[in-house]
């Protein structure tokens, strides 16, 4: 008897064993083959537009004496130009390409707002909401402005406080934690929400906002939350990974007409604040990160959060930061981005300057176009380049409407 019931129990163990290990579901029904993602084809018109834009583009680089550069354009959801122009280092042969990381100076700016909003969407910080409810070290002058100045002053710069407040502790290295509670010191130059008056000490406080809202620092939420879910695989925030980078573009200064711009070294500067200006990145990561600004990831942002980000809060009435666009007479800030009306055509825009970098990118979120330029030397060529490109689609979308 003990043994009949081993053989039965060994064949139920097999039977049980074989129904486990083989897939008896059946195929559905109706269950159709997943459709090839259609090709996308260049207009021979686009092609005909990028290739002069290259052939200008590198002529102009070149007349301007810029070592370095690295181009990306993003339209209708797509990366349609990405190239490498000159060098890495002057002297040198070795080529800037697509995965050449450069430092992006107030580029990052916009980085920080953007974070800001995905917890937002969270729930984890409000726009509307006092600093000094998610900091108690932020306080201002003025103890009753402090407790009116919002996350949306913050990043906007209409604050008070006066230009540039403490940029030089930053640049000097202190941390943050050291800069931001002798904000308190410095006499405020107007109400919250009146002016825009440009900070780079203030802003970084978003950094410990959201890190006391999260219990993770800054550079970890940058790449998990951002970063790594674009895809950006050379974008970085620290100076040692640029530093260790196997393809970097070297910054360069100008010297004297007869030297034109000599390369210097890699500095630690704003590594210590890194949403104004610590974020490396390559024409790769920019494209990526635009196809993000146009509108075309919502998993990790929603248009409509984009759009409060990109809504402008004060306003400048000169043309500082609007003269090469021709007839625009004056600019706006929203939330760690400059913002202007291009005769009916919305601009979103921001520049940076860090350590021999100049970088700037400039988008059109309705039309999904956009730009990125980084350099490996300062130079406004850049700015003259930008308007360009915009009077150009926009002149093509208004043919467009009018066949």
């Amino acid at each position: 008897m003990t043994r009949i019931i081993s053989l039965i129990l060994l064949l139920l163990f097999a039977v049980g064993s074989y129904l486990s290990f083989t897939d008896i579901t059946p195929e559905p029904v109706d269950a159709e083959p997943k459709p090839e993602p259609e090709e996308w084809v260049m207009d021979d018109s686009l092609a005909m537009y990028l290739e002069a834009f290259e052939q200008d583009f590198e002529d102009g680089r070149i007349s301007k004496g810029i070592p370095g550069a690295a181009v990306t354009i993003v339209k209708d959801g797509r990366v349609i130009y990405q190239k490498g122009f000159g060098v890495k280092k002057k002297g040198t042969s070795d080529a800037v390409d697509e995965h050449t990381v450069f430092r992006l100076g107030s580029v990052s700016k916009g980085f920080a707002s953007v974070l800001a909003g995905v917890f937002v969407e969270e729930g984890k910080i409000q726009w509307n909401v006092p600093v000094s409810n998610y900091l108690d070290a932020f306080k201002l002058n003025d103890p009753q402005q402090t407790h009116r100045v919002q996350l949306k002053h913050l990043l906007s710069h209409t604050s008070g406080l006066p230009r540039h407040a403490y940029t030089n502790l930053v640049e000097d290295g202190l941390p943050l934690k050291q800069i931001i509670p002798r904000l308190e010191q410095v006499p405020l130059i107007a109400m919250e929400g009146e002016q825009i008056s440009y900070q780079n000490a203030a802003f970084s406080s978003i950094e410990m906002v959201l890190e006391s809202q999260t219990d993770t620092d800054f550079n970890s939420l940058l790449r998990k939350r951002l970063f790594t879910p674009l895809g950006m695989a050379n974008a970085s925030a620290s100076f040692d990974s640029i530093r260790n980078s196997g393809n970097r573009a070297i910054p360069h200064v100008y010297y004297s007409r007869s030297r034109g711009y000599v390369p210097i070294s890699i500095s630690r500067k704003y590594y210590n604040a890194v949403s104004s200006g610590g974020i490396n990145a390559s024409a790769s990561d920019m494209g990526k990160w635009l196809l993000l600004l146009t509108g075309n990831h919502p998993d990790v942002i929603s248009k409509e959060t984009l759009n409060e980000i990109y809504e402008p809060i004060a306003t400048l009435n000169n043309r500082r930061f609007s003269r090469y666009w021709n007839g625009v007479n004056r600019s706006h800030y929203g939330l760690g981005w400059r913002v202007l009306d291009n005769h009916g055509q919305r601009i979103v825009y921001h520049g940076g300057y860090v350590n021999g970098y100049r970088s700037e990118i400039a988008f059109a979120p309705d039309e999904g176009i956009g730009i990125s330029i980084l350099t490996n030397a300062n130079s406004s060529y850049p700015l003259t380049v930008i308007p360009d490109v915009f009077d150009q689609f926009k002149q093509d979308v208004e043919v467009a409407l009018t066949e």
